[in-house]
């Protein structure tokens, strides 16, 4: 009978308002709920049955309303969009943060800056040039030895914050790891429930955006949905969630460094991230704040070899200096700390040079041919791994060259090529570098210098007497004179030597700038990505003020089916009274 019929359309439409309520009350449940998608209810029409033919009409009577789908209001693009936004934030943010952390191991702006040290060196040093007593020499050797432990300390903790970055790595590694078992957990729920065909698993799709947003922080990723809800992702190109297993992320450990190199095992170990590339937003080079800790970190701890080595090869014209500029920005220049680390370490390197070269000077190093038993002048920083400047014979006694002067110890190596060859010069002979890295116990650096025992036991091992008994003031004013001469550029994409006070002016300087950029940089992405996802929000955030409308919306309609079906109840009724009486 179509008048029971009827009875059916305003139940549709009862469970129809209904199941829109229950979908608007959990969106104002969940207003606060990070990361939850408003949901929206989308009505459609039951099927008709046909009741007749008519030539102007189809003759059909409809069964009602029912839920279509209860689907996530969301932008694909945006998504995309805000993703990779995030994942470059990420990597400026790194690179902010790592310069700033150097910057305030210098102490430049606050507290005991290393420039004040480096002026009571030189202090130190005139006091000695005007007149070198006993208590002059004391003075300069305590001036350098805090100058050696500020550097020390100074170098251990860049060191410090090295390896800090490289635990991070890790943290990192296992991070995105843990993200991509998530999504592969949550691809499988999602498929699981919507198979059936009974409803939509969006409160499970949300979890799964989610961790979209959280792994896009970490790295340059990909995906795509499959038409069964399955999402795969890529990372860096490479497959790392499928819709069978996730290609977990893993990672190498250098033997000498301990540091961290991410890996793909599925690809024979290949290297997660292509370092030689450009960095560019064009080409996506610059997202993720793992790479960013990769390349600030850098492949191992620098020193001045790093430079000194570079400019040798252009001294002896086995490089020009466009070579050694594009060696050292794909060796060292690409990673903040690096390059710290090899500039820092050439200041230092550059003023103990000075220091133990002055009171080495030949007129000292010279043996007498009529007395070849005196010593040696003795230095003031010495090599922990090698502490003797001169070459000694079996016997002890120390060798003489062919000039009649000590033989020093070097500070020797050979330049080598990528495949860590030694290279040969155009006659066929090995490329000498001296101050190489190949016998690290040889370097004057850092890492590697202590103030001579000897002469903090006795200052009077400083011989700046001359033989007569005569004070001599040569080597304070050869100090003097050094000091303020150019020792060194900043590194080879620089040009200028520079004395070692306009140098470390120039480094800070260097570091600040490069500091300021990032952060500039870095607060333009955040500005960027917070208004995508402002945008995102807009569409897919709850807005309490419409829920609560669509709620009022709702219960007029699940009122009014309400009384339809009174309506018609009571219609039924009375002509079934009627045609009973």
């Amino acid at each position: 009978m179509p008048g029971f019929g009827s009875l059916y359309v305003g139940v549709s439409g009862l469970q129809t308002a209904q199941d829109a309520l229950n979908t608007t009350a959990h969106n104002l449940a969940n207003v606060e709920t990070e990361g939850y998608v408003r949901q929206q209810i989308l009505q459609g029409d039951k099927q008709y049955n046909k009741i007749g033919y008519a030539s102007i009409s189809n003759m059909q009577v409809g069964l009602g309303v029912t839920l279509t789908d209860v689907r996530q209001v969301r932008d694909e693009f945006l998504d995309k969009e805000y993703r990779k936004e995030t994942g470059r934030a990420g990597f400026y943010n790194v690179c902010y943060e790592a310069a700033a952390e150097l910057e305030g191991f210098f102490q430049e702006l606050d507290g005991a800056s290393y420039q004040d040290c480096l002026k009571e060196l030189w202090q130190s040093i005139a006091e000695l040039e005007k007149d070198p007593t006993k208590v002059d020499k004391e003075y300069f050797v305590l001036k350098a030895s805090e100058f050696l432990q500020r550097s020390v300390a100074i170098n251990d903790s860049i060191k410090e914050y090295q390896d800090n970055l490289n635990l991070q790595v890790v943290n990192q590694v296992n991070k995105i790891n843990e993200l991509g078992e998530k999504i592969k957990y949550l691809n499988d729920k999602i498929v699981g429930i919507e198979l059936s065909g009974v409803e939509e698993a969006n409160d499970y799709r949300d979890a799964r955006n989610q961790a979209l947003d959280e792994l896009s922080k970490y790295a340059n990723i990909s995906y795509d949905t499959d038409p069964e809800g399955f999402v795969t992702v890529k990372i860096e190109g490479s497959q790392f969630v499928t819709k069978d297993y996730v290609n977990k992320m893993s990672y190498t450990t250098d033997s000498v460094t301990g540091f961290h190199t991410p890996i793909w095992k599925h690809e024979g170990n290949a290297e997660v991230f292509d370092l030689s590339l450009e960095i560019s937003t064009e080409n996506d080079t610059n997202v993720g704040s793992l790479k960013a800790l990769i390349m600030a970190r850098g492949d191992h701890h620098a020193n001045y070899t790093d430079i000194s080595s570079l400019n040798q090869a252009v001294k002896d014209s086995v490089m020009t200096d466009e070579e050694a500029a594009r060696a050292y920005e794909k060796n060292i220049g690409y990673s903040v700390v690096m390059k710290v680390q090899a500039e820092f370490d050439q200041l230092v390197h550059g003023v103990v040079d000075m220091i133990n070269d002055a009171l080495c000077i030949d007129n000292y190093s010279k043996v007498d041919g009529t007395n070849n038993t005196q010593e040696p002048p003795t230095e003031l920083f010495i090599r922990i791994g090698e502490a003797e400047r001169y070459e000694k014979k079996a016997d002890g006694s120390y060798e003489i060259d062919g000039n009649g002067y000590y033989k020093q110890i070097d500070e020797c190596g050979y330049l080598v090529d990528d495949a860590g060859n030694p290279m040969l010069d155009i006659n066929g002979n090995y490329q000498a570098v001296k101050e190489g890295a190949t016998q690290y116990n040889r370097l004057y650096t850092v890492g590697n210098l202590m103030i001579n025992p000897a002469v903090l036991a006795n200052s009077s091992l400083i011989k700046l007497e001359q033989t007569t008994g005569e004070t001599d003031y040569t080597i304070g004013q050869l100090m003097i004179q050094k000091w303020n001469e150019s020792f060194a550029t900043l590194n080879p994409t620089e040009e200028g030597e520079m004395n070692f006070s306009t140098y470390y002016t120039a480094m800070t300087d260097s570091l600040a700038n490069q500091m300021y950029v990032y952060q500039g940089i870095t607060e333009g992405q955040q500005t960027m990505a917070a208004k995508t996802d402002s945008a995102r929000q807009e569409i897919m955030g709850v807005s309490s003020d419409d829920e609560l409308a669509n709620m009022i919306k709702f219960q007029n309609a699940y009122n009014a089916s309400s009384r339809y079906i009174n309506v018609v109840n009571e219609m039924l009724e009375h002509l079934l009274n009627t045609l009973g009486a």
